[in-house]
């Protein structure tokens, strides 16, 4: 585990939650959701690559213990927020929800599709997608295969109607598979070894870059917003933070930041939810306040579903697999 990238798993988890809070005079982040989006793509990608690269390399790969690990680590959570969506909102079970529990919404090129029922799901659906196409995509990770990528990724941009932009650009497993063979690239540059000389300063401008570009957002055009501008920042971002040498790394590095990335994706799959209910039923509150109770909330609910749902998941597994090779 790099613990820089984990730990910045938590700021950006925390940017695609202020896309979501939108109350009294605080505006939703907007630039927040897509640039936390494509970091969380980019680096599934990079640990992937990271953590089964060799295995591909030397044909020791499994592609159904891979596959049968992402599911177990991300379904059931799935499931668990989709369940409870269904009984605080009464929905009936529909088309939309049959594509949810399949994790195949993000294929249909409509809202009330790819954005339903606990909406934010839609990035597990595109995510697996990418999942699936790994072990075949890593053989061909190059620089040549990087062009061919950003090159159709480009035709694809400029074809695409601006009324079509999140179905397309934004949801699309296809689209989105583009930041995580990025985040694969990465990986295979970090593990031939680099150098980065000054990381402390490297680091502290690498922030800026950002915080610059998630302000120059709103006068962006909508194609390019949704990933491409923030690949210039999270390239570098990304190989310098791996390298966990600077004043920032030393910061990320900490047991309390480590302690909230590691509920990054509890935090992302139930944020949504709760802040709407928040919204609804303390309709009243001042604004910072209200952010205060729903990050609180937020956060108590996902070290609860950690600690006593995900955990256990994990235990349970692990004794399957001991009674598994025992039997053998």
């Amino acid at each position: 585990m790099i613990a820089t990238l984990q730990s910045l798993r938590f700021i950006f988890v925390m940017m695609i939650f202020m896309s979501h809070f939108a109350f009294r005079d605080i505006r939703a982040f907007d630039a927040g959701g897509d640039c936390g989006v494509a970091f969380f793509f980019m680096l599934s990608g990079f640990m992937v690559s990271y953590g089964y690269g060799r295995q591909v390399r030397e044909g020791s790969f499994r592609y159904a213990g891979f596959l049968s690990r992402r599911i177990a680590k991300l379904y059931p959570l799935h499931i668990l927020c989709l369940v409870f969506f269904l009984l605080v909102s009464g929905s009936a079970i529909d088309f939309s929800v049959v594509m949810n529990v399949l994790l195949l919404q993000s294929w249909v090129p409509d809202p009330t599709v790819y954005f339903s029922c606990n909406s934010v799901s839609w990035f597990l659906s595109s995510l697996f997608f990418c999942y699936i196409l790994f072990p075949l995509a890593y053989r061909w990770v190059s620089a040549y295969g990087l062009g061919v990528v950003l090159v159709l990724y480009a035709i694809v941009c400029v074809l695409t109607p601006y009324d079509k932009v999140n179905a397309i650009l934004y949801v699309n497993p296809l689209v989105r598979f583009v930041d995580f063979y990025i985040g694969m690239v990465l990986c295979r540059l970090y593990t031939n070894g680099y150098h980065i000389s000054h990381a402390g300063i490297l680091e502290v401008l690498l922030v800026v870059v950002l915080v610059v570009l998630l302000a120059i957002y709103p006068v962006v055009d909508a194609k390019f917003r949704n990933a491409p501008m923030y690949w210039l920042v999270l390239v570098p971002l990304i190989l310098v933070f791996a390298k966990e040498q600077g004043i920032v790394s030393s910061l990320l590095r900490r047991r309390p930041m480590l302690m909230l990335a590691s509920l990054s994706m509890p935090v992302y799959m139930v944020h949504q939810m709760t802040i709407g209910i928040l919204l609804h039923r303390l309709p009243e509150l001042p604004g910072f306040v209200m952010l205060f109770i729903c990050i609180l909330s937020v956060l108590v609910v996902s070290w609860l579903i950690d600690q006593f749902f995900l955990r256990h998941l994990t235990k349970v597994d692990n004794n399957l697999k001991k009674s598994t090779f025992i039997h053998i």
